[in-house]
């Protein structure tokens, strides 16, 4: 089972459509629980992989509110600020908050509008970070199901402090040329 804490936002909606058009069980977590949502917890109760689909000012708090349901469990932090950071990414600050989770950083170059729209391919790569190389290679071959391109294997934890400001570029990028470009890595065997 895999679950989307945080599932109610654009990109929670757009990876769970894309995960259950692939056959996948998802359950979609929600700070308030209704209808095809079920509380954060339960989702993580529930699933064995987890997306943590929550914005970036939310991620280590929710990440600690959530530490103990989380440990174990592959945790992909999809988080990106829009604003210029300094020191430690979101995924080393959820790394932190909860200590015993498995986390990956991933999917930051992802259109949450194309994932949403199950008639466009995704013809991109994935990147990711992470320093838990079986972990890792889980989300890859989740990932390479979703797009078209390849899981682009970025290095560790720490790394994905410089993956997380590509989403910010990728937005202005979009907005100047009306569009929803993602990322392709080329030359590797």
């Amino acid at each position: 089972m895999i679950g989307i804490v945080g599932g109610s936002g654009d990109f929670g909606q757009g990876i769970a459509a894309r995960l259950r058009a692939l056959g996948e069980d998802v359950v979609i977590g929600s700070r308030t629980p209704r209808q095809e949502f079920v509380s954060n917890t339960e989702a993580c109760e529930r699933s064995d992989l987890i997306f943590l689909c929550v914005p970036a000012e939310n991620a280590e708090a929710m990440a600690r509110d959530l530490g103990e349901g989380l440990a174990g469990h592959i945790v992909v932090s999809v988080a990106s600020s829009l604003r210029l950071r300094e020191g430690e990414s979101l995924a080393e600050q959820t790394a932190a908050a909860a200590p015993g989770a498995r986390v990956v950083a991933g999917f930051h170059t992802v259109s949450a509008t194309l994932l949403k729209d199950l008639e466009h391919m995704l013809d991109e790569d994935v990147l990711l970070c992470g320093d838990d190389d079986e972990a890792k290679e889980r989300v890859a071959e989740l990932a390479e199901r979703i797009v078209e391109g390849d899981a682009v294997d970025c290095g560790n934890l720490r790394t994905a402090r410089r993956l997380e400001g590509l989403t910010g570029l990728l937005v202005g990028i979009n907005r100047r040329y009306k569009t929803n470009a993602g990322v392709r890595i080329t030359g590797l065997p």
